[in-house]
Parts: structure tokens; sequence; C-alpha cells
């Protein structure tokens, strides 16, 4: 019954010429399916040849070079900028931040650029926009940074509610370790309903673990609004 849904979640991967886990496979079906049953069906499978597990990664066809390769890209752009990575974690709005896209899945192509999910103070993430902009035009880093989700506290509920979306909210990374990671989950229990198996998912790497920032009471001071609000107002039309 699970089988092709089984094959295809693995398959998504490759999408990316990368590979999941058994947990992450069990998390991204659409099927809600126990464990138990999971693996079993796995394993027959795998002693049917039509699944192969290398490193602990699955794959429906032979790509464990590649796969290896572009984890090796995705650490390798990380370690090259994660002093930058630090000084973002550590802005004075910065609440909560994570890897998303590619950079997640450590599927990175050599040239890629970081993908982050970043959740700001109230009103305050596009003065949090220009600030990363602008230092990382000074610094020559301009193409680094891709903000997938840029959002604040009083916002964490993500208005697009589809498969691509929930796998982004459940394999994302943090860089910032607080309770805002929980919070976002709680705030986005539509994410469930897609990915009925991901529940118990928290995924943690102290590889890139930056931060572990404690969240500050909300502070609204109305000429930082009003300049987050003429921002916004001057980039509408771009966006």
């Amino acid at each position: 019954m699970y089988r092709n849904e089984l094959i295809a979640t693995v398959k998504l991967a490759h999408f990316y010429k990368s590979a999941f886990t058994p947990e992450q496979v069990h998390s991204y079906m659409r099927q809600p399916v126990e464990r138990v049953e999971f693996d079993a069906l796995l394993q027959k499978l795998k002693d049917e040849g039509h699944i192969e597990s290398i490193d602990g990664a699955l794959f429906a066809s032979d790509l464990a070079e590649a796969y290896r390769l572009k984890k090796d890209w995705s650490r390798d752009l990380f370690s090259r900028n994660r002093r930058l990575l630090k000084w973002l974690t550590r802005m004075p709005w910065v609440r909560f931040a994570a890897l998303t896209g590619a950079n997640s899945f450590e599927s990175c192509r050599k040239e890629d650029d970081i993908d982050l999910f970043l959740v700001t103070s109230p009103q305050r993430q596009w003065l949090c926009y220009v600030l990363i902009v602008i230092i990382s035009k000074l610094l020559r880093k301009r193409g680094v940074f891709c903000l997938n989700y840029l959002i604040d506290e009083d916002n964490l509920e993500i208005r697009k509610k589809d498969y691509y979306t929930a796998v982004q909210l459940t394999q994302m990374v943090p860089l910032i370790e607080n309770d805002l990671s929980a919070e976002l989950r709680d705030r986005n229990e539509w994410v469930f309903s897609i990915l009925p198996n991901a529940r118990d998912r928290i995924l943690k790497d102290k590889y890139y673990l930056l931060n572990k920032r404690k969240r500050r009471s909300k502070l609204l001071l109305s000429p930082f609004s009003a300049l987050n609000q003429l921002i916004f107002r001057s980039y509408e039309s771009r966006l």
C-alpha cells in the first residue's frame, strides 16, 4: 500500500541529486504509517534491489558519488561563510535563523548561495534585510545569502501551505537555538496534516549551530517601526 509512496519519497531527494536517510523518508511521506511497518517495507525494497543504502542514505539509483560531493560542497560553503553567518545571528533584531533549501539537505552545487529562514523582532524584518544587504555589499558577499523566508515574531504562521513548504519547515537546520523553533512548529500545525509522520522530528546539528540566543522581550520603538514600513514600501514593487 505504501510501496509507491516510499519509493517516490526516496526519489524526491534525487531532484537535488542528494539522498534522504530512512528517518527523513518516513517523515516526508504523505501517508501515515507506523515506523515498524515502514522499516519492514523498506527492508523488502532493499532485498528486491529497488532501493540501496549507502552510508545511511537511501538511493533509488547509484548516486553515491554525487551525494558525497554535494555534502562536501555544502559544508565548505558554510565553513567559508561561518563568520558572516555568526555575525548575522548576533544582529540586534534577529531572533531565529536556520538553513533551508539545498543547504539544509547538504545537497548544494559548488556555486550555490546560502538559503536562510529568518525571524526578527516585530516590525523589524525589513530593517534587518537592509542591514544584511549593506553589510554583504561592503564585504563583497552580496550573492551569498538568499532569504527564502523572512518573518517577524508576530507572524509565525506561514501563509503558503503546501508540501514543499512543509518539507522546508521540517528540514530547516537551526543556526540559533532557542524556543522559537518549537513555537514555529506549534504555529504551523498544518505541516503535520501534509507530513503526518514528521511530528516528532526535531532536527539539530552541532556543526551548524552558531548561537544559543535567548529570546528578548518585545520592545517597539515607533521610529524604527516607521522606518521598517518605509523600507518595505520602497521594496514592495520589486517583491
